[in-house]
């Protein structure tokens, strides 16, 4: 019999993630580009890796020598030295390990990795596990009880799974704050010539990187990551950078693959781009359904997977779609300065300037912006999915209007909206096989921002999608998803880029195919304001001016995941009058609750809740199908209050009886 000595000292773990609240609408999640933060191993041992921990738990094998494998130290330089490593650790502690115990741990390290075509998958573990920062255990946790696990959802080949767990490759992962985030990814470490990032190289941050600061520092509590791979570097071609975030794995229709990593998914299923002397010049092939079985999900098809998400973001699509950069441009640091006469006297060198403000801001040209706009496009058609009821119609597509490059077809910052109303696909549709950005499940932002935080960035200046997402979180948390969000206090706001004429874009209306609109009421603008910087318009692009403030679509989206819980709750109940009922209670109770709150109008009936005969045929009754249709009445926000002060003239007060000059003042309300 051993005993074993315990280790004094304190022992530091995060606790996993709460669950969420079913009818919470904060959350978001974000798919992009990004980089695993790297380590370095002093010494040739570490802690046992919890990926390595996890793997041999799974075969029973929870103690060496009777001591917790979380207690071991290992070597992680190649598979042999790892076992041996394994038994030497158990030995310091126990001095004794039985020769039976050796044996099996022999057997067992033989039969899965020795002489078998597992070992290179082995070797590129402990690669991973010596190189990356390690994957908390609570991060491990969250992704095995959404069934992201070996023999679940990542498939058989157990330990190429374990090393996209290690590499958090095509993962939902779960963050609480910016600074989890900051311990599991290089998100500041966005190579300028090479995607390979060394010591000493000038680097840039990542736009997932910005979003996701800019959203945590704006009130998000919670958001999920879903990694796509490492970011191209900045100076790259339009090529490397549509192929970093949309990588083809085979030729097709004469099309030559662009990037064969392994350790890249396209960001949208079925995306497929022409490339003709080196430019954009459209996408190919038409929208793709998401997959049914989720172990093929990739990029944003994980939000049906993730119920309690409300909105998502994808910051590397204006970066994908962006001009190219010249070559002959390069940062002011890495330019040899010239030749002068300078005093003999030593200066106090002042703070360096980050490299992202020597760089041009991602820009696009006409052929970028079309292509930019297909791909919102493919991503609305992704969220909803059209004639399947899966779905995810309760999800905002939060995006950033994007930055221009010169060109005479190309608007001007203050002339974005006439711009819109004279092009096809943005308020009008182009033809019968493509659509306009008319869905009330996008909301842009616009314009770019400059904080206390963007001189990491490329330009210096950081896309506003972050920073909308980060005020929608905060302003639901607060007061409630169904209220509008405009007038919110921006929290990180110094100036934007461009700068725009704001009296313009929040007062004066053009005539466009919707109607007379300002810009206010077609993009949600932040900026100043009398009372500070804030965010001035919360919209949507719907063509429906009922569903165009984004408070009323966002209140819908409550309605859509409550019944969505209900058909949870309720799905292995007999259809039938008492099952009827007990639907139409709770979903009345929450058009109660919606009403009491304030969130529908009292001008008429606020709602009607109907499930029975009335909505269901004997067809769908038969077949299992239960129908409930809600008719609602929201509460339309007033944008803006006009007030008009008509100072009549003393003379004619006078003659009129009245003594003294009097003031009348009226009020005009106008719900945009």
């Amino acid at each position: 019999m051993t005993t074993v000595r315990p280790r004094l000292g304190l022992s530091f773990e995060v606790a996993p993630p709460q669950a969420s609240h079913p009818l919470r609408t904060d959350i978001a999640c974000f798919v992009g580009t990004v980089a695993r933060r790297h380590v370095t191993v002093v010494g040739g041992l570490a802690a046992m890796p919890q990926v390595l921990q996890r793997w041999l738990v799974s075969h029973r094998i929870d103690l060496v020598g009777g001591v917790p494998l979380a207690r071991l130290r290992v070597s992680l330089d190649a598979p042999a030295r790892f076992v041996q490593s394994l038994l030497a650790a158990a030995s310091d502690v126990v001095p004794e390990v039985g020769a039976s115990e050796r044996e099996v741990l022999a057997g067992f390290f033989d039969r899965h990795i020795g002489g078998s075509d597992q070992a290179p998958t082995f070797a590129a573990l402990l690669q991973a596990c010596r190189e990356l920062s390690p994957v908390p255990a609570a991060v491990l946790e969250d992704l095995r009880l959404r069934e992201f696990q070996p023999r679940g959802l990542l498939g058989g080949d157990e330990l190429g799974a374990w090393l996209r767990l290690q590499c958090l490759h095509n993962l939902p992962v779960t963050l609480d704050s910016f600074d989890s985030f900051d311990a599991l990814f290089a998100w500041e470490q966005r190579g300028l010539r090479d995607r390979i990032v060394r010591v000493g190289d000038p680097v840039v941050a990542t736009p997932l990187g910005i979003a996701l600061r800019a959203f945590f520092g704006e009130g998000g509590r919670r958001a999920y990551v879903v990694r796509t791979g490492d970011p191209s570097d900045v100076y790259d071609t339009v090529r490397g950078r549509f192929a970093a975030c949309f990588p083809e794995r085979a030729a097709a229709d004469g099309l030559t693959p662009f990037d064969d990593d392994i350790d890249r998914c396209p960001q949208l299923p079925g995306v497929r781009r022409l490339v003709r002397l080196g430019k954009l010049a459209g996408l190919i092939g038409t929208a793709q359904a998401p997959a049914l079985s989720a172990s093929d999900w990739v990029g944003l098809e994980h939000v049906y997977g993730l119920p309690d998400v409300s909105f998502v973001v994808l910051p590397d699509l204006i970066d994908a779609c962006a001009q190219p950069l010249s070559q002959e441009i390069l940062p002011a640091d890495e330019a040899a300065a010239p030749e002068r006469f300078v005093d003999c006297v030593d200066e106090l060198s002042g703070p360096a300037m980050k490299t992202g403000r020597l760089i041009a801001p991602p820009r696009l040209n006409m052929l970028g912006l079309e292509v930019w706009r297909q791909l919102q496009l493919r991503a609305l058609n992704l969220l909803d999915n059209p004639g399947r009821s899966f779905h995810r119609r309760d999800v905002q597509l939060i995006a950033s209007l994007p930055l221009l490059g010169e060109g005479r077809e190309l608007p001007t910052p203050a002339q974005w909206l006439p711009w819109m109303a004279s092009n096809d696909g943005w308020l009008a549709a182009g033809n019968a096989h493509d659509g306009a950005l008319l869905s009330d499940h996008l909301q842009l932002a616009y314009p770019w921002l400059r904080t206390s935080d963007s001189a990491d960035a490329q330009g210096g200046v950081e896309a506003p999608e972050g920073c909308l997402a980060g005020v929608l979180a905060r302003s639901a948390l607060e007061r409630g998803s169904y209220r509008s969000a405009a007038r919110s206090t921006l929290l990180r706001w110094q100036s934007s880029e461009p700068l725009l004429p704001w009296a313009q874009a929040t007062q004066q209306a053009d005539w466009t195919p919707l109607g007379s609109l300002t810009l206010a009421e077609r993009v949600c603008l932040l900026g100043p304001s009398p009372r500070g910087p804030m965010l001035l318009s919360d919209v949507t692009c719907s063509a429906d001016p009922q569903t165009r403030q984004g408070a009323v679509r966002r209140l819908v989206n409550v309605v859509i995941q409550a019944a969505r819980n209900a058909g949870d709750e309720f799905a292995f109940d007999p259809s039938g009058e008492a099952l009827w009922s007990r639907v139409r209670a709770r979903l009345s109770d929450l058009m109660r609750l919606l009403l009491t709150a304030g969130a529908l109008s009292t001008d008429g009936v606020p709602f009607v809740v109907r499930c029975g005969r009335d909505t269901m045929q004997q067809a769908d009754i038969d077949a299992g199908r239960l129908i409930v249709q809600i008719e609602l009445l929201p509460a339309q926000p007033i944008q803006r209050i006009v007030v008009v002060l008509n100072l009549r003239d003393s003379s004619s007060a006078n003659s009129s009886g009245l003594s003294g000059s009097t003031a009348s003042a009226g009020a005009l309300g106008r719900a945009a």
